[in-house]
């Protein structure tokens, strides 16, 4: 059984590339008696993500051919989660948070901060889906609780808990309910949380390996071209 891995920590990759988009059946091909070219949406598509790395060394280099191998060539998957770093600032989020405890954090209640002397981060809260809906639908419901009625095209937004995918809002159809590209990994209850964090579960692409060369100083040029596993593969093949 294959098995699905943690990102390791500490680990930051500085570019992303975006290798795959929305796909069309018979674009190019069918025409109309009028020689309109015609081309139906498809609701297949996977994510394609490339991912590239500042020069490492040290653990940050360690863990990087950790991960390198412990992938195996695409027989394992990892958990990757995605901050979109073109996101919704705080403000824009329905949030007002100092620029101290954005920067610094907040410690617990009682003043104290984590034994490594360090404060919980800030992150944009949860917002609770608003209707039930099926995997592989497009059109999703939020509440209008924060951020839930301020998403725009382009916004990225994945759901909670246990749930991975990456999707990106194409169309706010009216405040607080949108259509979302790919469609549904997996089915929402009101139960669930959307979330400005998406996860997604990667593998690699087999035929394209890391090209990374150790230099003098630092490990050079770790680039990591990563495919999504849907989220009923995962729990039916990474369970590991």
């Amino acid at each position: 059984m294959a098995r699905l891995l943690s990102w390791p920590l500490g680990l930051k990759w500085n570019r992303y590339k975006l290798l795959s988009g929305p796909e069309t059946i018979g674009a190019g091909s069918n025409s109309s008696i009028g020689n309109v070219t015609q081309s139906i949406t498809s609701p297949f598509g996977a994510r394609y993500i490339q991912l590239s790395f500042p020069s490492l060394r040290g653990v940050e280099a360690r863990r990087a051919r950790g991960l390198v191998t412990a992938l195996h060539k695409g027989a394992n998957a990892v958990r990757v989660s995605f901050c979109d770093w073109d996101g919704m600032t705080f403000s824009e989020a329905g949030l007002h948070v100092p620029e101290t405890e954005r920067r610094d954090g907040v410690p617990w209640s009682n003043g104290q901060s984590w034994s490594n002397a360090r404060n919980w981060g800030m992150s944009k809260p949860l917002v609770a889906v608003a209707e039930p809906v099926s995997s592989d639908d497009s059109v999703v419901a939020l509440a209008g609780d924060f951020w839930g009625g301020l998403l725009g095209i382009g916004d990225w937004v994945g759901f909670a808990p246990l749930h991975f995918g990456l999707y990106e809002v194409t169309e706010v159809i009216e405040p607080g309910r949108y259509r979302i590209w790919p469609p549904l990994r997996k089915a929402l209850t009101t139960s669930d949380f959307a979330t400005l964090h998406p996860v997604m579960a990667m593998r690699f692409l087999s035929t394209n390996l890391p090209d990374a060369e150790r230099g003098p100083a630092f490990l050079d040029g770790l680039t990591l071209s990563l495919f999504e596993v849907f989220d009923y593969d995962v729990r039916d093949y990474f369970t590991e």
